[in-house]
């Protein structure tokens, strides 16, 4: 794990990218109706968000309040992404894999690691976000973390 906690700080923490927050974390079957449940083993996120509260008018919120936010989400996300996959199942294409949320202040993205794992990132610069950097930062996380399971067995 402790691979997976640097390949996620390299990244967050590393101010020419444009990720603010990532998370890895375990999915397990509930057993319910096809459901899974998530565990957040591990986080990551830059000393900036507060200067970006800031310059984006999040006046009153905490970088610490915004992190809770991010990690309350990520659950729903996974939920609801679930849901969205008995449909996709009946096109034949399989479950979906990968999602980018492109929102009014920045972005949010969802990326399923085999069948054991999600891969969750969010930043509040839309700019990041128009550049493509987020993306590209949880393509290159993504392969990092496969490369390390595969390595591992994991």
């Amino acid at each position: 794990m402790s691979l997976i906690q640097n390949i996620l700080d390299d990244t967050v923490q590393d101010r020419t990218r444009g990720l603010d927050y990532a998370a890895y974390a375990v999915t397990r079957d509930s057993g319910a109706a096809g459901e899974s449940e998530l565990t957040v083993l591990i986080r990551s996120h830059n000393d900036q968000i507060e200067s970006l509260l800031k310059k984006f008018g999040c006046l009153g919120r905490t970088p610490t309040e915004q992190v809770e936010l991010w990690e309350q989400l990520l659950p729903r996300v996974h939920g609801a992404l679930r849901g969205l996959d008995r449909e996709f199942a009946k096109t034949g294409q399989g479950e979906n894999v990968r999602v980018v949320f492109d929102i009014d202040m920045g972005g949010l993205y969802y990326t399923r690691i085999g069948t054991h794992a999600v891969l969750f990132g969010a930043t509040l610069d839309q700019d990041e976000v128009n550049n493509g950097r987020c993306e590209r930062d949880m393509y290159r996380m993504v392969a990092q973390i496969e490369a390390v399971s595969t390595s591992h067995g994991a």
